[in-house]
């Protein structure tokens, strides 16, 4: 019996579980092979709309759903903490034990890393449920006022996010009639918006800020936070009543500083741009945010989401013997909702993995709300397919 060990049950690797399970149903029942998916949380968060929760839109319990339920598709899950990996003896060694593994699918995401920068603790963010829930708290008592929103580094889950929050709060200020009264201001590391991507998206954003009115402040370097004020590297500073600053990313912890699995460059995960194989381990695979920055790709799950499809076809290949699969889709899809209006994004990056081009080739739909509609849409999509009978 071959082992298919999967770390992490996000985007990446509950794609991966539950398309394995299906590929080798047969050999699963033959039980010629056995997929385990581990992870520390005992939920499947759908990241898309921590958004909506910290906007009152959806309640916590309705944006996840417990990984258990893909035992019923014939996956094991294990809910424990993976604290080493060690591809020369092919083992992960948990909280709950170690596993020998045949193929290791490695899609561990990444951590928030809120220490280092002083007084983020007073400011919210929505990269995580809790921290979305507790970023609605603190809107439900937003009266009018400055609004600052940002990263603190270029690289972080969902690069146009932060434009987007900045754009559902003036929604929020108008429908209370305290738009007069509220200044929002996006600021980043980045000189201009959406920058990584391209001429095309920098032009497409600076137009939705200033439909919006929303202030854009570039090449920001956050030093540290003080009551009612956010510092730069390069001695501005900014007013605020409300601060929603994104938290440093960092690699999952059995991931950074290993010895061979990590990329020298970053100490993100290394892989074969072209197979998502690890260079030296062959049986050892990297999906979704673990290996964006050694793409050159920002963080999202759609990129998780392809990336699971292709490995598991890869693997499906190797144990069955001959299986045409799934070609490896290099583009991007982001939709965004900002109540009256809304906008769908759609980026190839081929190119810019392949080291041909510095821009991915992006086109843009905007001005209409029913994007509101495709967006609850793939909501319900994303939970049937996965979690559905």
């Amino acid at each position: 019996m071959k082992h298919i060990v999967v770390l992490g049950g996000g985007a990446g690797g509950a794609v991966a579980a539950t398309r394995l399970a299906k590929l080798l149903k047969h050999q699963r029942e033959q039980r010629q092979i056995q997929i385990t998916l581990i992870d520390q949380n005992p939920h499947h968060e759908f990241r898309p709309s921590y958004l909506w929760v910290s906007m009152g839109i959806r309640e916590p319990d309705q944006v996840q759903r417990p990984l258990t339920l893909l035992a019923r598709k014939g996956i094991d899950i294990l809910h424990a903490t993976v604290t080493a990996i060690d591809p020369e003896k092919q083992q992960v060694t948990t909280t709950k034990g170690t596993l020998d593994y045949d193929y290791l699918v490695i899609s561990l995401g990444a951590q928030l890393r809120p220490d280092g920068i002083p007084g983020i603790e007073n400011t919210y963010h929505a990269w995580e449920l809790n921290d979305a829930y507790r970023l609605r708290q603190a809107l439900a008592n937003f009266h009018g006022g400055k609004v600052i929103v940002g990263p603190i580094e270029p690289i972080y889950r969902c690069s146009p996010a932060p434009f987007e929050l900045a754009f559902m709060i003036r929604y929020l200020a108008e429908q209370r009639g305290i738009s007069e009264k509220t200044e929002i201001t996006v600021v980043h590391p980045w000189q201009q918006p959406m920058e990584p991507f391209g001429p095309f998206m920098v032009n497409a954003f600076n137009l939705f800020l200033r439909q919006f009115n929303v202030r854009f402040l570039g090449g920001w370097q956050t030093t540290r936070i003080t009551p009612g004020k956010i510092h730069a590297a390069d001695g501005r500073e900014l007013s605020y009543d409300l601060a929603i600053i994104i938290p440093p990313h960092e690699p999952a912890q059995p991931i950074k500083n290993h010895p061979t699995l990590a990329n020298p460059d970053n100490g993100w995960l290394l892989v074969d741009k072209e197979t998502l194989r690890h260079p030296e381990y062959k049986n050892v695979f990297g999906i979704g945010d673990i290996i964006s920055p050694t793409l050159g790709i920002g963080m999202a799950g759609v990129f998780a989401h392809f990336q699971a499809d292709y490995v598991a076809s890869q693997i499906t290949d190797e144990i069955k013997g001959t299986y045409m699969g799934l070609h490896y889709n290099r583009s991007g899809i982001c939709v965004m909702d900002v109540g009256y209006l809304g906008a769908a994004v759609f980026c190839d990056f081929t190119d810019v993995i392949q080291g041909k081009a510095k821009y991915p080739r992006c086109w843009m739909l905007g001005g209409m709300r029913a994007f509101r509609g495709a967006k609850i849409a793939f909501e319900r999509m994303w939970f049937a397919q996965l979690f559905g009978r």
